[in-house]
């Protein structure tokens, strides 16, 4: 077999196999260069969604078997609308009250009432009803209202109907009265029954000083001093109730 291996060969060999050498050194340096630079790519990008999704998510990992707290939530049950807060009301004062002068009428007169003693037959039922039967005229004298007086008191009552026309006239168009009320001992009875079904009580009574004003303030009558008289209360008892048949002065029975 010819061998064709010579010096010149091998030399031709040598340097042939040397610039392939070169050859596949700078083929690996740029394959290095370029995989280096390409992972280098990757790395950046993997860093870069890294960072997004740890934005995106919660700094603290979540443990799926722990419950998820809510805000606190404020639960209102109503059965109905809603009510206001309540205020205390101021309590009013009460009317203070001032009787008549010469300046003017008498003010916030308080209405008599009743006593529950007064709605009974009995003697001291008759004598209780005698004591209101004053205050109503003593009321109608201060504030020219008789009505209470003659809603217990017989129509035919003589003497209450002149106080009822006294009183009506005397308060009419400005003009009012000072005085009038009464004062009374306590009212006295045997609890006899007359031949007429009535009943009879008596007192010594007298009436405060009335003075009689116009609507300019000038007095038109003044009725003096007066003293105490014995009066006579005579009542019937009907339909459950007292009413004064009649109120007089029993004659000579003055006294000072």
């Amino acid at each position: 077999m010819a061998v064709f291996w010579n010096e010149a060969s091998s030399r031709d060999f040598n340097e042939e196999a040397v610039a392939v050498q070169q050859m596949w050194g700078q083929a690996m340096r740029r394959t290095v260069v370029e995989h280096r630079g390409s992972r280098q790519f990757a790395l950046v990008l993997l860093a870069v969604g890294s960072l997004v999704l740890a934005g995106c998510s919660s700094s603290s990992p979540v443990d799926p078997t722990t419950p998820t707290s809510s805000a606190p939530t404020t639960s209102i049950e109503s059965s109905g609308p809603a009510v206001p807060p309540t205020t205390a009301s101021p309590t009013p004062s009460p009317a203070v009250y001032k009787p008549a002068t010469d300046q003017g009428p008498a003010e916030n007169v308080p209405v008599p009432a009743l006593p529950e003693k007064a709605k009974e037959f009995s003697k001291e039922g008759l004598i209780a009803f005698a004591e209101y039967w004053y205050s109503t005229l003593g009321y109608a004298f201060e504030t020219g209202d008789p009505e209470p007086m003659m809603a217990i008191s017989d129509p035919n009552c003589k003497t209450c109907e002149v106080m009822r026309k006294a009183v009506i006239s005397g308060h009419k168009d400005g003009k009012w009265i000072m005085g009038g009320t009464m004062a009374i001992d306590p009212p006295r009875s045997t609890f006899n029954q007359m031949a007429d079904g009535t009943y009879q009580a008596t007192t010594m009574a007298r009436q405060e000083h009335v003075k009689y004003f116009k609507a300019d303030g000038t007095i038109s009558t003044d009725f003096g001093v007066k003293i105490a008289e014995k009066d006579i209360l005579v009542g019937v008892y009907q339909d459950g109730h007292w009413i004064a048949k009649t109120v007089e002065h029993v004659n000579g029975s003055k006294s000072s």
